[in-house]
């Protein structure tokens, strides 16, 4: 599978074909492209940021991009995850992790299904 450093919301990655001038590329061909994709990933995990689930996990990047997460880290992982938890209007106690995730594409949103931990720190004042 493709490998990549960042993750890009689907719209900017939409953007960013069109731009490069190359040939026109469907978005069923974009799609197929991105679906699938394992990107390595650093930022922040919790839950708290689902108002129909409070048990959901969501994973921020640094310039606020969130994103939906399903954990598939194994469970030792998973209770590292305990405590970890965002502010619905800002700030928390979310947890710092580095990590792989792979893109699974709900529609037009992308999902993360992060598959390996690097590092998961305690929870703690989000900056």
């Amino acid at each position: 599978m493709p490998r990549s450093t960042c993750l890009l919301p689907f719209a900017a990655v939409t953007a960013l074909s069109w731009a490069d001038g190359a040939a026109a590329e469907t978005l069923e061909d974009l799609r197929a492209r991105i679906a699938g994709t394992e990107v390595d990933i650093t930022g922040h995990i919790g839950t708290g940021l689902d108002l129909m689930d409070d048990e959901a996990l969501t994973f921020r990047t640094a310039d606020g991009t969130v994103y939906p997460v399903i954990f598939d880290a194994g469970r030792e992982a998973r209770r590292s995850l305990e405590g970890c938890k965002f502010a619905m209007f800002g700030g928390g106690s979310p947890c710092a992790l580095n990590g792989k995730a792979e893109i699974e594409l709900d529609g037009s949103r992308i999902r993360l299904i992060v598959f390996e931990v690097g590092s998961i720190a305690a929870p703690a004042a989000l900056d």
